[in-house]
């Protein structure tokens, strides 16, 4: 739909507020960004009667902080500094320090299934769902926002980790296919034809350990996995606290598009064709079919169970390529789905069959038919400074420009992609960092090539934080403060590892930070974490959203969005005319509310930031 609508009512004469054809719902959205032109506005028309008003989706918003979970699981004192006497004590002092940050608009909670699901203390082939871990973090959030009921409340990011981390009970209740590797070439005839996982190497975070993953399309594993969705759902999804949770499924050791590959694990890539043959088509070698058809199961399956939060799918540049014989090329059995080629469309043709699977998911995932009643949004977790020297506002095989263009792209919500007929559901956008950039601040934030050759200085973790920054705001509205390139592309959020937070509640001297501009100046942490969440708020979206109830209009946006002021003007064509609504909002549970009584003067109203 455009980016700004006008319905209009004359004397005598009414119109249905009906702006968008290919919604489906009874109420619309508007599209409001920070400190922007016009980009939602609407003319006060006809009142008709209608249901009570829809809470809108909750939206993420702002910089996450994720919890240091597996750290404290681990070793609770060295965690949590010695305080604490157990894992789950660390973890609420480590979400407690986290909070108090004032820059940090919540948690991102990525926790292994393992942990939430473990098996019975009488039975090991059995299952038990122990909440302690989640029911500690919403706490911990929870009294935060009592404590503070006049700043802006904060919210939670959820992600369980499934593949390598499925319980041990799950992995009981499936036979294993390692048995057929034990010959060259692979014996089938070793193992039941519907056995469930094999061993393959978890590489991801330094762990490099051989572990059982499962198949990411055997049913066993996909039932299990969606009754445990479910019993998260049930527990958490109504909660005012969650506003994201993570899509997970057919993943290794995060909840990103990463399975082992030629790349991460040479030695047992050559295994997925024979496990394909064990149930799968012939087609389906040496393809990433079996890897897309699980992910948009997945996709399903949470627009099933979770309902009015933004569910994100994470991209990863880690599906299989499948290379044809004696070539660094893969096979041709795959094609970019339309609309989706500026994703795909650097040098990478060793990587095309990944990309072009990943976006094939992705365009599963924007279709407004899959999801649920959510919005979406997407993230890839491997921001770091390098990607400004590597492709400063190009595309790059799924990396941060993508999710900017994804999120440009569909700004406008149930519009049509750029180049196709497709009408797409509004993505919003998040990034993570790659690692922090307070411990490992050479690898993070080093804007050099040839991954920084070692005769240069150490980079700062200022330096380190202000380099990566300029990578995550290149092409936005704010790109020009830091040196870089201005633009229109949205994110919505940025995640940072909870190790960054603490370092910049404790470490206040701060050091001399080369800017975009070769000016240098002394800063810390927290004033480029505060001056991050300010500009995170001038480049987000937001949905404001609209129906008739009654004789009024009821306007609402998400409780997360508190910098938001709602501003109507008689002409959008005029800048200066839009003036804040004299109307009080109400906040109500996890949303603001504002009713409006129509009239035969046309009003168009709009979300921005004072």
């Amino acid at each position: 739909m455009p980016l700004w609508h006008r319905a209009a009512i004359m004397s005598g004469i009414r119109n249905h507020f009906s702006l968008n054809p290919a919604a489906s719902s009874k109420w619309c959205r508007f599209e409001g960004k920070f400190l922007s032109v016009v980009s939602a506005t609407f003319a006060l028309c006809a009142p008709h009667s209608g249901a009570a008003q829809p809470a809108p989706p909750r939206q993420p918003l702002g910089i996450y902080a994720i919890a240091d979970i597996d750290g404290c699981m681990a070793d609770p004192n060295k965690s949590s500094g010695g305080a604490a006497t157990n894992s789950l004590e660390c973890i609420t002092e480590n979400v407690s320090n986290l909070l108090s940050n004032p820059a940090i608009s919540g948690i991102a909670a990525m926790v292994r299934w393992s942990y939430l699901n473990p098996s019975s203390p009488t039975n090991s082939n059995v299952g038990y769902y122990d909440w302690s871990i989640l029911d500690d973090i919403f706490g911990a959030v929870q009294e935060w926002n009592t404590n503070h009921p006049a700043e802006q409340p904060k919210t939670i990011q959820l992600g369980v980790l499934p593949g390598f981390w499925t319980p041990p009970w799950a992995f009981s209740n499936m036979d294993s296919c390692d048995p057929m590797f034990a010959t060259n070439p692979p014996d089938a005839a070793l193992v039941v034809t519907n056995c469930g996982c094999a061993t393959f190497l978890n590489s991801e975070g330094g762990a490099n350990t051989n572990m059982l993953l499962p198949l990411p399309w055997n049913p066993y594993y996909q039932g299990v996995w969606r009754t445990f969705i479910h019993k998260v759902a049930d527990r958490y999804g109504t909660n005012p606290l969650l506003v994201t949770v993570e899509v997970a499924g057919p993943t290794a050791s995060s909840e990103e598009m990463i399975l082992p590959n030629l790349n991460n694990d040479p030695s047992h890539f050559y295994q997925w064709n024979p496990l394909f043959a064990l149930t799968l088509p012939t087609n389906y070698q040496n393809s990433d079919t079996a890897f897309i058809q699980a992910w948009e199961d997945a996709v399903d399956m949470y627009g099933e169970a979770f309902s009015n939060l933004t569910l994100a799918v994470t991209t990863g540049s880690g599906l299989p390529n499948f290379l044809m014989p004696n070539s660094t090329l893969p096979y041709t059995n795959y094609s970019v789905p339309p609309g989706f080629c500026p994703d795909c469309s650097g040098p990478y043709t060793d990587i095309e069959m990944d990309c072009a699977a990943e976006t094939t998911v992705l365009a599963y995932f924007a279709d407004p038919q899959h999801g649920g009643n959510n919005a979406k949004a997407t993230q890839e977790d491997g921001l770091g400074a390098n990607g400004i020297y590597l492709n400063p506002l190009g595309p790059r095989d799924l990396g941060s420009y993508g999710i900017k263009w994804l999120a440009e792209s569909t700004s406008s919500g149930f519009a049509r992609l750029p180049g196709t007929d497709s009408v797409v559901s509004r993505m919003l956008g998040g990034l993570q960092f790659n690692t922090g950039f307070s411990s490992h601040p050479q690898t993070e934030g080093c804007n050099q090539t040839n991954n920084c050759p070692t005769n240069i200085s150490i980079i700062s973790p200022e330096q380190a934080f202000y380099n990566v920054l300029q990578v995550y705001f290149d092409g936005t509205r704010v790109g020009g403060s830091y040196g870089v390139t201005n633009g229109g592309l949205p994110l919505n959020y940025l995640q940072v590892y909870a190790a960054d937070v603490l370092y910049a509640n404790t470490n206040g001297a701060g050091s001399s930070v080369v800017d975009g501009f070769d000016q240098t100046n002394t800063v810390t942490a927290q004033s480029e974490f505060d001056t991050a969440r300010l500009q995170i708020f001038e480049i987000a979206e937001v949905v404001l959203n609209v129906q008739a109830i009654g004789m009024t209009l009821q306007l609402t946006w998400p409780a997360t969005a508190i910098a938001f002021q709602l501003q109507v003007t008689s002409d959008p064509s005029n800048p200066d005319g839009w003036k804040p609504d004299p109307d009080t909002p109400t906040l109500l549970s996890d949303f603001y509310e504002v009713a409006i009584t129509p009239s035969s003067a046309a009003a168009f109203y709009r979300l921005a930031t004072p």
